[in-house]
């Protein structure tokens, strides 16, 4: 159970996010312009914006009481502004920033618990992280397959992409089987070479454009499957825009037979209540791909949970903030967590005891 002091700081931070933002930026600014100067009045603006994000997670671990919540994520950061090319500096300057802040703007003992969590996350940017591993793994099934694939995107051949995977399942591989071992992995791969700096925002845009357009082309093997009777509606929440990982989870439960309902990115909590109860879904399964937008993660499930749906609805979770946080399923109020689309059917044949599923 939370303390009353951890809810209550919790709660006079989210009230003063947008003070306690601003005053960060004009100190980092003021301690560093020739750094911050480069960037102009833009830079000032997302600087603010990444400011509330740091808060919103912060904000985050103290509700949980959990300092480990906000360590993974300043982890996380690190590595994001190093492929930025970021100074090291930057995240020890802005921590500390945070500290002065917090210790002009708020009680002594909220200042020390905050205090607390700041110095757990600088612990852990003063250790030598290794870079992420590479996704492409030449023991992996269908690695010379995941590589060409990978290539063609990255050099901008579509068509290439497109000829290698048709020509695949021509040759009889299996659907699951190229989902997970060559669009799964290469996705992963790409967001991590974009993660470095490694490619462009451009290359990973494109990427993930082809990727979905090659997946619909392989629709007409997946909407032929048999139909068994249940229902799954999915999507990303609101403000959650990376939606390839959801619909290879849709569509692997079609090829399951299931009858699916994918709405797409940045759902608004309306349209996922509409979708629930007029399909009458037995799962809902939704993204969370951004580890600030857990708390709007929590809020849409309470939503959904609140509008009584009248029938037996399993919620499960999943992304690349789902995967990072194993334990956000729980907290979220979900039922379960699934790190791809394969678990998401195991999952699904866990909550839904008539759910069998194909041979």
């Amino acid at each position: 159970m939370r303390s009353e002091s951890h809810s209550k700081i919790a709660e006079v931070l989210e009230k003063e996010k947008r003070a306690i933002s601003e005053a960060v930026v004009d100190r980092m600014y003021a301690l560093h312009p020739a750094l911050w100067q480069q960037y102009g009045e833009d830079g000032r603006g997302l600087s603010l914006r990444d400011a509330e994000y740091h808060m919103t997670f912060l904000i985050e671990s103290i509700e949980q009481e959990n300092p480990s919540l906000f360590v993974q994520y300043i982890e996380w950061l690190k590595e994001l502004f190093s492929g930025l090319h970021f100074p090291d500096f930057v995240i020890a300057a802005m921590l500390d920033t945070y500290q002065n802040v917090f210790k002009d703007l708020m009680t002594k003992h909220q200042a020390e618990v905050l205090g607390s969590y700041l110095k757990a996350a600088r612990k852990q940017i003063q250790k030598t992280l290794p870079a992420p591993a590479s996704h492409i793994d030449d023991k992996a099934p269908l690695y010379h397959l995941t590589r060409q694939y990978l290539d063609a995107l990255l050099t901008g051949d579509r068509d290439k992409a497109s000829r290698l995977i048709l020509g695949a399942v021509e040759k009889g591989e299996d659907i699951k089987n190229i989902y997970l071992n060559v669009f799964q992995r290469s996705q992963y791969e790409i967001g991590r070479l974009w993660y470095m700096n490694k490619i462009s925002v451009a290359q990973e845009h494109f990427s993930s454009a082809a990727t979905q357009l090659i997946m619909s082309q392989l629709y007409p093997l997946i909407f032929a499957t048999e139909k068994i009777g249940k229902r799954l509606v999915s999507a990303c929440i609101a403000d959650e825009l990376h939606e390839i990982g959801i619909r290879m989870v849709t569509d692997f439960f079609e090829l399951e037979g299931w009858d699916t309902y994918y709405l797409g990115s940045n759902t608004p909590v309306s349209s996922l209540l509409q979708a629930v109860n007029e399909n009458r879904a037995d799962v809902l399964a939704l993204s969370v791909t951004m580890p600030f937008n857990q708390t709007k993660l929590t809020e849409t499930i309470r939503a959904v949970r609140a509008s009584k749906p009248d029938h037996n609805l399993k919620i499960m979770i999943g992304g690349y903030a789902a995967n990072l946080f194993p334990g956000l399923w729980k907290r979220s109020g979900a039922d379960g967590h699934a790190r791809d689309a394969e678990e998401a059917l195991t999952l699904a044949k866990r909550l839904i005891p008539d759910f069998i599923g194909k041979e």
